[in-house]
């Protein structure tokens, strides 16, 4: 089995910890790169590290090698997927890890569909501790993919539906 780790960085010091992390297998690759899942009750590890909460929804990720961003596709009620702009999740020992900038898309089920936490990444970007570039790549990666998933292109649609119904089957 494999791992998710979600790691933050500190405005104070710019050091990066992991927050979360939760157990993932592997579902398989496509043009759109690796495919990870995880069901509903999968364990999340909290921030203490000692606690854990069960997952709410089955969720696959998509993890493109390079990209500087993790699609968590749910397709619930209330929400089709979130984006986390993040650096390139990288596979090390069984662990994906990717460090979060903060920024994050939505679609929600009606289809509405934003960018959110801008505040958080630009405490984050005056910092002090992220590139010029690390910023400006950030900035892109989201102003970039939002009319993608506006628009449910792919990955954004329907690849990520079958890849959902692969977790649940």
């Amino acid at each position: 089995m494999l791992r998710m780790s979600k790691e933050k960085m500190s405005v104070v010091d710019g050091t990066c910890a992991e927050r979360f992390s939760w157990p993932v297998e592997h579902l398989g690759q496509d043009e759109h790169g690796t495919w990870l899942g995880a069901r509903r009750g999968n364990p999340v590890r909290q921030p203490d590290g000692r606690r854990e909460e069960a997952q709410e929804h089955d969720a696959v990720w998509l993890v493109a090698e390079g990209a500087w961003c993790l699609p968590a596709f749910w397709f619930t009620d209330s929400t089709d997927l979130t984006i986390d702009i993040c650096t390139p999740p990288r596979l090390d020992g069984g662990v994906w890890s990717f460090v979060d900038l903060e920024l994050d898309l939505f679609r929600s089920a009606d289809g509405c569909a934003g960018i959110v936490d801008q505040d958080e990444f630009d405490e984050l970007a005056l910092s002090g501790h992220l590139t010029d570039s690390q910023v400006a790549t950030a900035t892109e990666v989201a102003q970039s993919l939002l009319p993608l998933v506006q628009m449910e292109a792919e990955p954004f649609g329907g690849a990520a539906r079958a890849w959902l119904r692969s977790l649940r089957s």
